[in-house]
């Protein structure tokens, strides 16, 4: 396996809180948001500068289409979103040193140190993926004290590394992001992503059925 090949599974795995199974909760799940602030500081870059460099919906090589018409774009959804654009780009860039200096205004410092500041000296991607995604967001809980889970349903059937050919036989993937509401480097106080699951199975149940039906799209 090439060297960035295993980084950025390296990646996955520091990002991903269940594994491949998604059958436990998120770590730290139920306990309040730290009041320490996380993030950089403003003076690298602000937070509006920096959301819109995400691009929501999606690169000329990774085009997101969204369906919202299940649960309301809140401010959480919002920030899900955000995050779930975010790590599909990097996951298809080249060129990391580019995407990598937005993490922290997306992640928690916790999830940013433990994901991606790791891997600092790695700025080539040359096993990027790519690919349209369609993305269904398909609820919202409340999971702690300034913290919830949004599970979206991302069909990733036309989504592949360079190497791969085909349609995948599961291209209906749950995936839930949990956020925490917390104190940010320039004093205020934003939704950021502790945790992701991919796969997330144990909300099979409650949604599978409908993201397998949903999950048909053609480009």
């Amino acid at each position: 396996m090439k060297r960035h090949a295993a980084v950025a599974f390296a990646l996955v795995g520091a990002l991903v809180t269940a594994g491949c199974t998604g059958s436990e909760e998120p770590s730290g799940t139920g306990t309040p948001a730290s009041s320490a602030p996380s993030g950089p500081a403003p003076s690298s870059m602000t937070f509006d500068e920096a959301y819109r460099q995400v691009p929501i919906d999606g690169t000329k090589d990774m085009p997101i289409t969204w369906d919202l018409s299940q649960v309301p774009d809140s401010e959480q959804v919002l920030a899900a979103r955000r995050t779930l654009a975010y790590w599909y780009w990097h996951r298809s860039t080249t060129d990391w040193a580019s995407t990598r200096p937005i993490g922290p205004f997306v992640f928690t410092e916790r999830l940013y140190q433990s994901a991606l500041a790791q891997f600092a000296d790695n700025t080539v991607n040359d096993d990027p993926s790519s690919g349209p995604l369609w993305v269904k967001t398909m609820g919202v809980e409340e999971t702690g004290p300034d913290q919830v889970r949004v599970t979206f349903c991302t069909d990733r059937g036309h989504w592949r590394d360079a190497d791969d050919s085909g349609v995948p036989k599961d291209r209906a993937n749950l995936e839930s992001y949990v956020l925490k509401y917390e104190q940010t480097g320039d004093g205020e106080r934003r939704w950021l992503t502790d945790s992701l699951i991919d796969n997330a199975v144990d909300r099979e149940a409650q949604f599978g059925a409908e993201c397998t039906k949903w999950a048909q799209h053609q480009p």
